[in-house]
C-alpha cells in the first residue's frame, strides 16, 4: 500500500513541476513578445519621424539592418512599414498593456490590414 501512495505522490509532484515549467514558459513568451512590440514600436517611431527623407529611407534602412544583422529576420522594408503604421496607431504606453501585448506581431499585422481604427483593433483582440 505504501508503494502505491508514494507512486501517486511522485506522479502528482511530477505534474506539479511540469505545470510550473509550462507556466514559466508562457510568462517568458509573453515578456519576449512585449519586448519585441516595444522594439517594433520604437523603430516605427524613428521611421515616422524621418519620413521627410523620402520613399527610399525605409528600403535603405532595411538593407542596412540586414548588413548589420544578417542572421535576423523580420526587418524587411515591408515589415518596417508595418512598424511605422503600428507606431502611428498606438501610443507607446498602450502597446505593452493587455490585450495588445498578448498577441504576436503577425496577428497585429493582420489586424492592421483588416481594421482601420485603433479602437477596432483593440476590440478585435478582446474577442479573440
Amino acid at each position: 500500500m505504501r508503494d502505491a501512495d508514494e507512486r501517486n505522490e511522485y506522479l502528482e509532484t511530477v505534474e506539479l513541476v511540469k505545470q510550473e515549467i509550462r507556466t514559466a514558459q508562457y510568462r517568458a513568451t509573453i515578456q519576449v513578445n512585449c519586448e519585441l512590440l516595444r522594439l517594433y514600436h520604437a523603430i516605427g517611431t524613428v521611421i515616422n519621424a524621418h519620413k521627410v527623407w523620402g520613399s527610399k529611407f525605409v528600403e535603405n534602412l532595411a538593407s542596412d539592418i540586414k548588413l548589420s544583422f544578417p542572421e535576423m529576420k523580420g526587418y524587411s522594408a515591408r515589415n518596417l512599414k508595418y512598424m511605422a503604421k503600428f507606431a502611428a496607431r498606438f501610443p507607446a504606453d498602450e502597446i505593452v498593456q493587455a490585450p495588445l501585448a498578448q498577441i504576436t506581431w503577425y496577428h497585429h499585422i493582420a489586424l492592421m490590414d483588416k481594421v482601420k481604427e485603433p479602437s477596432a483593433h483593440i476590440l478585435s483582440l478582446i474577442h479573440l
